[in-house]
């Protein structure tokens, strides 16, 4: 199972995740704050401002690029991948920043009938940080907060996962999930 968690190194360059860091700063009218359980952040959802279209389009095409090499990497032949799942949920910036509250709990992605659409994770980390890693306890694995990188899983329940407290400054991702096609 753990084959199916995947880290690309350096997918965006550094200078694009420090523009989405700045640029999701400087829009807190466009913020989401989430306080829920184990579960707590902010976040952009990129898709509904027009300020990020560009993004939206320049993010997509990193996640179709790496969707084509996750398939080769993991050997998923024809008859274990659903037939046309290039359909990518509304891309989200969140913000954990370092005090005593933002984190993200084990958890999975795909836990109910409205979340039952999500096929594969996609998290890009837009900073190196101390901790902030995001940990796959029951598989011993974790994938380190480092810029720039990709880390790609199914969001079911074999790969329970959480995202640690950052510890030395705010962590954010940049993340969407490929859906199956309904229709």
């Amino acid at each position: 199972m753990n084959n199916y968690i995947q880290i690309y190194n350096n997918v965006i360059d550094d200078r694009y995740c420090d523009e989405l860091k700045l640029k999701f700063n400087e829009s807190p009218s466009q913020h989401e704050a989430f306080n829920q359980g184990p579960m707590s952040f902010s976040q952009i959802n990129l898709n509904l401002n027009d300020s990020w279209k560009e993004d939206v389009s320049k993010l997509s095409k990193v996640f179709s690029q790496y969707l084509i090499r996750y398939k080769q990497d993991c050997d998923i032949r024809p008859e274990m991948w659903p037939d046309r799942t290039n359909i990518f949920e509304q891309i989200r910036i969140k913000r954990y920043l370092n005090n005593d509250t933002d984190e993200f709990g084990p958890h999975v992605d795909a836990i109910n009938s409205e979340s039952s659409l999500r096929f594969l994770v996609f998290f890009i980390y837009l900073d190196d940080n101390e901790r902030g890693e995001t940990s796959f306890p029951q598989l011993g694995v974790a994938s380190p907060c480092k810029k720039g990188n990709l880390l790609m899983f199914p969001p079911l329940w074999p790969w329970l996962h959480a995202g640690a407290k950052p510890i030395n400054k705010a962590k954010y991702i940049v993340g969407s999930y490929l859906h199956y096609n309904v229709s």
